[in-house]
């Protein structure tokens, strides 16, 4: 897909999504939550059991919050803004990868949760392990990867602040 290509699917846009966006600083810092997950699940199962359901809620807002960013850009983009991204070849996609991303993650995040929470006590203790550092990883990854969500909003508002000047957008009139 070229830069130039529209997705058509949350896939498509995810895949164009550069790899080094990936392994950013809050996936380096999601592995604290790999290491947390796997202790609480070896030392202190109870506190894993009383942590997931509050993770499960903070990953659920931020959900929301992202969900509404997207509408917030998505708002903003408007035909004369869009024909001037056209013009020096950018995707508006482009500016909600970082959203789509953090939203997909919570979704993985909110699954490996429920399905942690839904373990039997009997469970072995190396799954329970994997499992709750599975779910710290996404947990974590997750409210991090709210911080390049901002960045790009950031981003986003520069463009238009610059569009702005751009020939071609008419102000409107009232």
């Amino acid at each position: 897909m070229t830069d130039t290509d529209m997705p058509e699917s949350l896939k498509d846009a995810l895949d164009s999504y550069h790899p080094s966006n990936f392994l950013g600083y809050d996936f380096w810092l999601s592995l604290g939550g790999t290491a947390g997950g796997i202790a609480l699940a070896i030392a202190s199962p109870g506190t894993l059991s009383r942590v997931i359901p509050v993770a499960a809620a903070v990953v659920g807002v931020v959900i929301g919050a992202v969900v509404a960013g997207v509408a917030v850009l998505a708002a903003f983009l408007d035909q004369a803004f869009l024909t001037k991204l056209k013009q020096i070849n950018r995707q508006p996609i482009r500016y909600m990868r970082p959203f789509l991303f953090t939203a997909s993650l919570g979704v993985v995040a909110l699954i490996l949760l429920l399905v942690l929470i839904s373990l039997p006590a009997s469970t072995p203790t190396w799954l329970v392990a994997v499992l709750g550092g599975l779910a710290g990883t996404a947990t974590i990854w997750t409210l991090t990867s709210v911080l390049p969500c901002l960045d790009m909003l950031v981003q986003f508002v520069g463009l238009r602040f610059i569009a702005a000047d751009a020939p071609g957008q008419e102000e409107p009139t009232k």
